[in-house]
């Protein structure tokens, strides 16, 4: 399915994602057309994602194998609206925290 950025975000938005989405100063931001986008930062010692709209294999393949190493980065926590557990089922090993899921970077499984 390609979209550009405004079609994706439209999407992120019909299917429940914040309807004024808002980045902060130190949020990145990686967009394709065809995998959609996703938002992270880095806190501490840990990749944080907070907004990921499109295909999730291929955006946590890139944020492991990618943005991870390039920072020397072994723990990333996910932060969803839906069951944490859904996540950690798809993507492999991980911690349940609340509304979000943490896991260290050999956990996932992609």
């Amino acid at each position: 399915m390609e979209k550009d950025i405004s079609g994706w975000l439209q999407w992120y938005q019909e299917h429940g994602g914040d309807k004024d989405l808002q980045l902060s100063s130190d949020e990145f931001i990686n967009f394709h057309h065809e995998h959609g986008f996703v938002t992270y930062l880095i806190y501490d010692d840990i990749l944080e994602i907070h907004h990921m709209a499109g295909d999730g294999k291929y955006w946590f393949k890139f944020l492991k194998n990618t943005v991870m190493n390039i920072y020397g980065l072994k723990k990333i926590r996910a932060f969803t609206k839906r069951n944490p557990q859904a996540w950690i089922r798809k993507y492999g090993n991980g911690r349940v925290i609340g509304s979000e899921m943490e896991a260290d970077i050999d956990d996932i499984k992609i």
